[in-house]
């Protein structure tokens, strides 16, 4: 029996958004109801269709009951791949122009829980992870890094914690992105918005995506079940 995990994250408003970004929003744009009401004008009658979808109200409900909505997200909302063209605006290499092969095919995953948020992943952290897990990276493989950051401090009503999930985080330090780039990894994964370090945002240092620029790796952010 094979085991599908979901990586992704909830789709929802209130959702950690990285700052900058347009936050997630829903908007109903037509109710069953409203449509209903509409048919039956039009035709001057009751159908079958719009019996159903006004018996509701007809039995006393006092909201009405979305039948289309409007979703308004930033690309870089939810679980999402930075494309090559974001990390290098002179590289061509948007979403819609990378072939599915680099979306799919053999992954690692490791667990460096133990790295506090103040804290650099480090070379020797993943090496630890990998040998504790009994792991060994290949020409090609993704990388998924579980930090706990996720587990720890997602929250959508919570602004504190929404705050804190977007401002401490671990993340790979140069020496770990560049060591990455040479064991052939071409896709890198974290349950945390950057592969990046949280301080990037004030030292204006971003060396994980420094590398993914120069060596053409693809990088997965804001993803969920690592562990």
């Amino acid at each position: 029996m094979v085991e599908l995990v979901d990586l992704s994250v909830y789709v929802e408003e209130g959702q950690p958004v990285f700052p900058g970004n347009t936050r997630t929003q829903f908007f109903v744009t037509g109710t069953h109801e409203e449509s209903g009401y509409t048919v039956e004008k039009r035709l001057g009658e009751e159908t079958e269709t719009t019996r159903r979808k006004l018996q509701a109200k007809e039995d006393g409900a006092a909201r009405e009951h979305p039948l289309v909505r409007t979703l308004v997200m930033s690309e870089h909302g939810p679980t999402h791949v930075d494309a090559l063209s974001h990390v290098d605006p002179t590289n061509d290499g948007s979403i819609d122009r990378l072939p599915l092969e680099r979306f799919y095919g053999d992954a690692v995953g490791i667990d460096v829980s133990d790295v506090p948020p103040e804290e650099f992943i480090e070379i020797e952290d993943i090496r630890s992870a990998l040998h504790e897990g009994g792991l060994s990276l290949g020409e090609g493989d993704a990388l998924t890094i579980h930090t706990g950051h996720r587990k720890a401090t997602y929250d959508v009503d919570d602004p504190t914690q929404r705050y804190a999930y977007l401002q401490e985080y671990t993340g790979l330090s140069k020496d770990a992105a560049y060591w990455l780039a040479e064991q052939g990894v071409k896709n890198i994964g974290i349950d945390s918005p950057s592969i990046d370090h949280s301080s990037a945002g004030e030292t204006g240092r971003f060396p994980a995506h420094d590398m993914c620029a120069e060596h053409g790796v693809l990088n997965m952010e804001n993803m969920a079940n690592l562990d």
